[in-house]
């Protein structure tokens, strides 16, 4: 395997008065709204003992969105979260036009939310989005939109169109002007975080959570799920592919800094070079560390979860679901992480939390990794 791994270490506590994006009237406002939908069950939690003990970590569990709500990712929390509050306050109708950029599983989350509540749907793809991914989307109802160049390519299109048509866009990315939605999207994102702490005894709290990038709107929802609730939160690191590292990047800048593609890597969910500002603004003060793999680390990743040693549960990740395992592999293995590795502290007494944020999104490229034995 050859190695891109790039690690920036941050100071843990180093705004330790930071609490997040969201108040305790925000929690509850997701708390009520799954109370009421049942039928949005939780997904597992599920220990992998054997790649713990492997590893050197006392217990390593893995958050496995692959069967979120019947779909393969995360993202229906967010999309079906905001868009029936938008409902709620009387800022779209049933009918509305909702439109969106996505790299797949964002707008596979949006189209179906929109079918099942009465809403035609437009998903803007970048030309690299792979045609299964594609494909899903249009299943669910959408029409899809090719657009040349990169996702944020796509974002830009979908705006203009949105408002020059007067459609709404239901992002997972905020810009300047346009936050209320990417900001109820992530705080959808949040419910995770709340079915994880339901799955474990009262007063557990991991170590360290590993968090797929992406422009930032799942990382912002973990982080400030953890500042809000954990008086010592746990480190919280961040995982993107090396050639697209935009957070990472944003970090050392200390402002949101844009990457220039081309984006070279399989780990299509997070291809992006361009953070959500507002994400941001909530990761900053509470994020530790930034790790970039390329997609060695990343298949390596799938192939651990999808032939798991001994008794631990096989899941079937794709390459961005498989992102923050890919991340703590490099970060226990890699030389160039020595630094990191020495900042986190992590060892036989420590438990750990993956975020696999996907499932098999793209068939054929999942057994194609499945298939190499190294």
């Amino acid at each position: 395997m050859t190695s891109s791994f790039i690690a920036e270490v941050r100071g843990l506590g180093q705004e330790p008065g930071s609490r997040g994006l969201f108040s305790g009237d925000d929690y509850a406002r997701v708390a009520r709204f799954f109370a009421h939908h049942p039928e949005l069950a939780p997904t597992p939690l599920r220990p992998l003992p054997a790649l713990a003990s492997s590893v050197g970590l006392g217990a390593l569990l893995a958050k496995d969105e692959t069967h979120r709500f019947g779909l393969n990712a995360f993202k229906l929390l967010g999309a079906r979260f905001a868009v029936e509050q938008l409902l709620a306050e009387g800022a779209i109708a049933r009918g509305d036009t909702l439109v969106c950029a996505s790299e797949g599983n964002h707008g596979r989350a949006v189209a179906h939310t929109a079918r099942a509540l009465g809403c035609p749907a437009r998903v803007y793809l970048a030309e690299s989005v792979a045609a299964p991914r594609a494909d899903a989307i249009a299943g669910e109802g959408a029409t899809v939109v090719r657009v040349p160049g990169t996702y944020d390519d796509a974002v830009r299109r979908a705006a203009a169109d949105a408002g020059a048509h007067g459609w709404t866009v239901v992002s997972d990315t905020s810009w300047p002007g346009y936050e209320h939605i990417p900001r109820l999207i992530m705080l959808g994102y949040t419910r995770m975080m709340d079915e994880m702490i339901q799955a474990m005894p009262g007063d557990w709290r991991p170590d360290a959570i590993f968090v797929p990038g992406g422009v930032g709107g799942l990382l912002a929802a973990v982080a400030s799920w953890s500042a809000w609730h954990w008086p010592r939160r746990p480190h919280i690191v961040t995982v993107e592919p090396s050639s697209c590292a935009c957070l990472q990047a944003s970090a050392r800048a200390g402002e949101p800094t844009t990457v220039p593609g081309p984006f070279d890597t399989m780990m299509g969910g997070l291809r992006c070079g361009e953070v959500s500002p507002l994400a941001f603004e909530g990761v900053l003060p509470i994020v530790d560390g930034y790790i970039a793999v390329d997609d060695g680390w990343a298949e390596r990743a799938m192939r651990v979860l999808g032939r798991p040693a001994d008794d631990d549960p096989a899941i079937e990740a794709g390459p961005s679901g498989a992102a923050a395992l890919a991340g703590l592999l490099a970060s226990r293995e890699d030389p160039a992480a020595r630094d990191l590795k020495a900042f986190l502290d992590l060892g036989a007494s420590s438990t750990v939390v993956v975020i696999v944020s996907e499932g098999m999104t793209d068939p054929p490229l999942w057994r194609r990794v499945m298939a190499t034995t190294s």
